[in-house]
């Protein structure tokens, strides 16, 4: 009895720890194992945009739920290149733009990486990109992309930014490159819009 009692808590604590990734060093996860947000990891804001109050239980089996506004890392953590992976799905058909952005430090709309985003009401077309230059003399660089219906069922998406080019991959299949654009000074996470979300993870090299 006890080993089936150590094996199946061995098993539980396997499925909670997040998969490695070769070549890469966790430094940033949220899993949404708890019953709220986690403020130590995240606020319930968007710093360009001010207060963004959550309307809705954010947190509910394992998932976050975001029913509307943002939340961000700003203040609480940030990083200099790496991979930056969501694996997330459209809540509802409404025409809501959602989204995963990277911002920079110190806080401003310029330059971003664009994770991804998507309307409610087309699921199956993905905006990846990424913005630079200032307000006046902006630039930008990406495309749209045809993908399974992101409301159907959970996808993920992550971009590997590293030295002088971003990549975006789907469900781990690479869908665009960039190497004009890219980020000199740390960046935080952004997420916004209306997303049942499994979890957030953040590596560098070591």
């Amino acid at each position: 009895m006890k080993v089936v009692l150590l094996f199946t808590v061995s098993v539980l604590l396997l499925a909670q720890k997040p998969a490695g990734m070769p070549g890469w060093v966790l430094s940033f996860a949220d899993e949404f194992e708890g019953r709220e947000l986690d403020l130590t990891k995240w606020s319930p804001r968007d710093p360009l945009r001010g207060a963004n109050p959550l309307t809705s239980e954010t947190v509910v089996g394992g998932q976050l739920h975001l029913a509307s506004g943002a939340i961000s890392t700003f203040g609480l953590f940030s990083q200099r290149a790496g991979r930056f992976e969501i694996r997330f799905r459209v809540a509802g058909s409404s025409g809501v733009r959602s989204g995963f952005h990277l911002l920079p430090l110190p806080p401003g709309p310029l330059p971003a990486i664009d994770v991804f985003e998507v309307a409610g009401d087309a699921p199956t077309r993905v905006l990846l990109g990424n913005r630079w230059g200032t307000e006046q003399t902006e630039r930008s660089y990406g495309d749209s992309f045809d993908v399974p219906d992101l409301s159907a069922a959970f996808h993920t998406i992550a971009v590997e930014w590293e030295g002088e080019r971003i990549a975006w991959f789907v469900d781990g299949k690479e869908k665009f490159r960039s190497v004009d654009g890219v980020p000199r000074q740390p960046v935080f996470l952004t997420i916004a819009g209306t997303l049942d979300i499994d979890y957030v993870r953040v590596y560098r090299r070591p």
